[in-house]
């Protein structure tokens, strides 16, 4: 019988020890786990040798070391490396914008990921130019980062990728259309993922108008909203005309546990995996 079976007063005792220590890491981390993904894991590149060494180099070197990252990245996503070219994004961008902890022992003296000895770093370096290629990298990085994630069917943190992209660049029309494509293609996409993606497919349809990929998917998605519009009209006018309440029959037939209320639409993913839109499939 394990200790840990809660089968016995000793195994009920180490049960509520791990959960309140497990309760009061998370609190120490609250912060820190409100960044992307990507973010949080510079804590952990930090502490490999070389990029101790290179973030402490003159921002025009870092620029060339992050370059060359990204480049790595891109070549090993053209051969289908993705979760090494996950890890080279995330070490690029990771030189110039990072988590580092004041707390050197933070792993041995079982301190664990604190809050309060974190200090998030944002180079910039020295001038306006320095400022605005970080701001640029950054957002490349990321934007490669959703490439990689939607290639793996991690739709949730490609979003979270585009999203850091779009902070930086609101008018990057790969992102809007990337984010677009995450929020519909899972099979549990809702109505209410369709509505996110069409108003980022509108914002990007105005900022690159002659971009037929983008005009077609949108133009798509919209006539797929009306019919299902249309669909749910009836169908909530054949619920009352039949004396049953309408929040409840509404509720019963559509309503979606966490996602909004939305009835499930079917997903595009067939049909965005064999889009010719190079343009908007590949890495920078």
């Amino acid at each position: 019988m394990s200790l840990f079976s809660g089968d016995n007063e000793i195994g009920n005792i180490l049960q509520q020890a791990v959960k309140l220590k497990s309760a009061q890491m998370n609190e120490k981390r609250k912060t820190y786990e409100t960044r992307p993904f990507f973010v949080q894991h510079t804590l952990f590149h930090g502490e490999k040798e070389d990029f101790k060494a290179w973030r402490q180099l003159p921002f025009d070197e870092k620029k060339v070391i992050s370059e060359r990252l990204k480049e790595e990245g891109n070549d090993l996503f053209k051969k289908g490396s993705w979760m090494d070219a996950i890890e080279k994004y995330e070490e690029a961008a990771s030189l110039v914008h990072y988590y580092w902890s004041t707390d050197a022992n933070w792993r041995k003296n079982n301190r664990g990921i604190d809050d309060d000895v974190l200090k998030l770093v944002d180079d910039l370096g020295s001038t306006e130019e320095d400022a605005q290629w970080q701001r640029k990298h950054r957002a490349l990085c990321a934007l490669n980062l959703a490439a990689c994630k939607q290639k793996l069917d991690k739709f949730d943190e490609a979003i979270t990728a585009c999203d850091v992209t779009l902070e930086l660049d609101p008018k990057n029309v790969k992102a809007l259309y990337r984010r677009a494509e995450s929020r519909i293609r899972p099979t549990k996409a809702t109505a209410y993922d369709h509505d996110l993606a069409i108003k980022d497919l509108a914002v990007a349809n105005a900022l690159d108008p002659s971009n037929q990929t983008i005009e077609k998917l949108l133009t798509r998605l919209r006539a797929e909203r009306r019919v299902q519009r249309e669909k749910d009209s009836k169908t909530y006018t054949g619920l009352f005309d039949r004396g049953q309440i309408y929040d409840k029959a509404r509720s019963a037939c559509i309503n979606v546990p966490g996602r909004g209320g939305a009835a499930p639409l079917p997903s595009a993913k067939g049909v965005l995996s064999s889009s010719p839109a190079l343009l908007l499939s590949d890495v920078s």
